[in-house]
């Protein structure tokens, strides 16, 4: 079954790419920035991040990033103002069955439920009307995927949190890989947010 859905996720976003014409995410900040902070930092890793490949994928990522706002690595011979930790996840959140007869939905928390009318998705993101029908039926099925961005930045002196950043996107794509960029830069792009915000941050796609 978790072949099927990631097949299915695949195919949504092969099928949706050239109808998507901006990466929509929901934002949310809570800092105690100041304009006198210093930005020159050192990356903060946890033990299972040092040796991954992919981590160091999106640290690269993220460097570049923080470079165009003015931020600064440094080595280890000199102190950081900052230390910048960052953690990612993805989780299937949530699957659609349905035919013509019998439109039902499916979640990984409720089970499977007949809907009562249409369904438009949930408050924050589109819902797309791409069906994916299986062999020999009728049976069409959804699958999305919760993709979530933290990007934190503390005191290196006395490890205060400065910035809580974290970014949340639903995609049909089950690949993160494809979306940190995106995700890396709606984080950012009002850097460092109003304190206690939720925004919805809207990137065109090129």
């Amino acid at each position: 079954m978790k072949r099927l859905l990631t097949h299915i996720g695949l195919l949504f976003s092969v099928l949706l790419t050239g109808c998507a014409t901006t990466f929509t995410s929901q934002v949310s900040s809570f800092n105690e920035w100041s304009d006198n902070v210093q930005k020159t930092y050192i990356f903060e890793r946890a033990p299972a991040q040092e040796n991954n490949p992919e981590y160091k994928v999106y640290e690269n990522q993220l460097r570049a990033r923080l470079g165009t706002l003015g931020f600064q690595e440094t080595s280890g011979e000199v102190n950081p103002a900052l230390k910048i930790g960052m953690q990612y996840a993805t989780t299937l959140s949530e699957v659609q069955i349905s035919d013509p007869w019998h439109p039902a939905l499916y979640d990984p928390y409720w089970g499977l439920h007949f809907s009562r009318g249409y369904y438009f998705g949930r408050p924050y993101y589109p819902y797309f009307p791409g069906r994916y029908y299986m062999r020999g039926t009728d049976l069409s099925i959804r699958a999305y995927y919760l993709h979530q961005l933290q990007i934190t930045m503390s005191d290196f002196s006395n490890n205060k949190k400065l910035a809580d950043i974290r970014v949340s996107t639903e995609e049909l794509n089950p690949e993160i890989s494809s979306q940190m960029p995106l995700m890396i830069e709606s984080a950012l792009k009002n850097f460092p947010g109003k304190n206690g915000s939720t925004v919805t941050v809207e990137i065109p796609l090129k």
